[in-house]
Formats: C-alpha cells, structure tokens, sequence
C-alpha cells in the first residue's frame, strides 16, 4: 500500500435495524428524514468525490411482500434467537404492502438512485438484519441469511461483494463461509482496547461514547489484512449525530475525527469512516454542514498527501493489485 485511503460506508438498513429496540412511532421522523436526507447526501458526495459503500439490508430491495418472500430461508434456517423480538421477520404483519405504504421498510427506488451516483456502491447489511452474536442463532442459519441477501440483489440486478454486519457483530467461523458466497471484504467493529477488553457493557457505551470527543483509543489508522479468503476493512470511526447533552462538544468530534485523517494521510494508512442514514434524519443540514466540512478537509489532506477516497468494493480491488 503506497497511498492513504479513505473509505466511506453507511449502514443502510431503515427501520430494519431499530425494529428491535424501538416503536415505529418513536424513530419515523429519524428513518423518514433520512430517506430525504440522501438525495442531499449524493450531491454531497459528487461534490467532493467521495466513493461510499451503501450496505443495504436485503429486505429493501423488493417491491413488496409477494416480491421478498420469494427469498426466505425455509422455515428451519430463519433466526432462531432466544431473544424473538431480534428477528426482523415478525414485522411483516404490521407494516404495509410496498414502499408507497411502508417508507420504512421497503426502499428500492432510494437504491436505484443510489446506484446510479457516481462512486456508489451497493453492498449488503445482511438479508434480514442479522445478529451473528445473538445466542440461539446458529452459522447454518447465518449462510442462509447471506444466500439470500445475495439472491434478492442479483435479481434487481446487483452484484454484492461487500459486507457490513449489524452491529459489526463478526464471528471468525461465519466469516469462513463469506468468500464462498461472493462476499469479498466486510466490516469489523473496531480494534481497540474499549472493544476488546471492556466487557461491561454499561462501561463499554460510556467509554465508546466519550471516544468520540476525546482520543481515548488513538487514530484508528490502520493497513488491512486478509481473514479467511475475504478482507476485513475495519471501521475506524463512526460519525455520531448531534448528542443533545454533549452538545457543547460538536466541535471537538469534528476536529476528532480531521485528527484521525490526518494521521492516515500521513502514515499512508485506511480511515474508515461509516454512519447510518437515519442518523442525520433529524437536525439533517447541522449534520451535512459537519459532514461537508469533514469531506473539504478530505480535499486538503487529497491535495497534500495524495488521500483518495474508495468504497469497500473499490478498496479491496487496489488491496488485490498490491
């Protein structure tokens, strides 16, 4: 690796990925709002030329239920978590038929758009948004989960090769079966002390969450390796929205995060930068005016050290030419 690399990747799931913890009603105008969000965050993006991976939970590719259906596991391969409300598949009967009546749910307009931007990839978050470290669950059931993430995509005419799961929840064994399913690189939670040696989770949240103000786990720079045939592009910062009790700190997160680019640029290094969409659904322009000032500083450090922005499938070509 001769070159700095920034890859961007956003996590692009809906309400997918908070039907577990949250009602509909309590996170709509986060997830409808960051449906709006995107077309801003593309023109964005064109702007400064930054080439993102869009993970896309397998769900939303379909036009409606008669359409998804089609792709589940059988019966005996859906999640069998110990915990039923982490199963997505409860939803179905509650939400309405296609993106017209369920916006949250179902999204294949917004891929389509997103496709068709220049330097965006899409990639997939799982079929089902799946949780490999939940107990109950099992690899059997994880490999069916990716097939099918796999197939619903190739029929509206993608090619997934990248891999964002949930919660960045990886397991060595379920990587193992990656690189026979086409998935080529994924992204693992980062590596640092707070994540592999805290494990109170309490604790883990606070310390994960002061990170984000102050360097308690260094620049988050690394060179990428090879994990059982696929390439694990770790994550090295998420972009966290507007934290109304540590609001006073906005400016400290921004200039968080320029550090860590810059130690990147320097060291010719990956930073790897994610979010989810719905992140920004709510105070959206706070947030794209944050975001913009990040990609401008991305200009100057492309200007100083040759910086270039990649998505995960692009990355993982260069890795390969090395």
């Amino acid at each position: 690796m001769n070159k700095p690399i920034l890859i961007t990747s956003l996590d692009f799931e809906l309400f997918w990925g908070m039907q577990d913890g949250w009602k509909l009603e309590e996170y709509q105008e986060n997830i409808l709002g960051g449906r709006k969000a995107i077309p801003k965050l593309l023109k964005l993006f064109q702007k400064h030329g930054i080439h993102t991976t869009w993970a896309t939970v397998g769900f939303m590719f379909a036009d409606n239920y008669e359409d998804v259906q089609q792709y589940f596991p059988e019966k005996s391969l859906l999640p069998s978590y110990d915990n039923e409300k982490l199963s997505s598949y409860r939803c179905f009967a509650e939400i309405g038929k296609n993106e017209e009546e369920a916006p949250c749910f179902y999204a294949p307009s917004l891929i389509r758009q997103v496709s068709e931007a220049d330097g965006q990839e899409i990639g997939t978050h799982t079929f089902s948004h799946y949780y490999c470290r939940e107990n109950g669950q099992t690899i059997e059931q994880f490999e069916a989960d990716i097939k099918a993430a796999v197939a619903i995509a190739k029929a509206k005419g993608f090619h997934v090769e990248s891999l964002v799961l949930p919660r960045n929840q990886s397991v060595p064994e379920y990587t193992k079966v990656l690189s026979e399913l086409g998935i080529e690189t994924y992204r693992d939670e980062e590596n640092d002390w707070i994540h592999t040696k805290v494990k109170i989770n309490a604790i883990k949240r606070i310390l994960r969450l002061m990170d984000v103000y102050f360097p308690l786990t260094g620049q988050g720079g690394y060179l990428p390796k090879k994990e059982h045939g696929v390439w694990n592009l770790t994550g090295s910062r998420m972009y966290k929205p507007y934290f109304k009790p540590l609001g006073f700190l906005e400016g400290m997160k921004v200039r968080r995060i320029k550090k860590q680019m810059l130690h990147a640029a320097k060291n010719n290094l990956v930073f790897h930068l994610w979010w989810h969409p719905h992140n920004i659904g709510v105070r959206t322009d706070y947030h794209l005016k944050q975001l913009e000032d990040i990609f401008s500083y991305y200009d100057e450090l492309k200007e100083k050290y040759g910086m270039q922005s990649m998505n995960m499938r692009e990355a993982t070509e260069y890795f390969f030419e090395r």
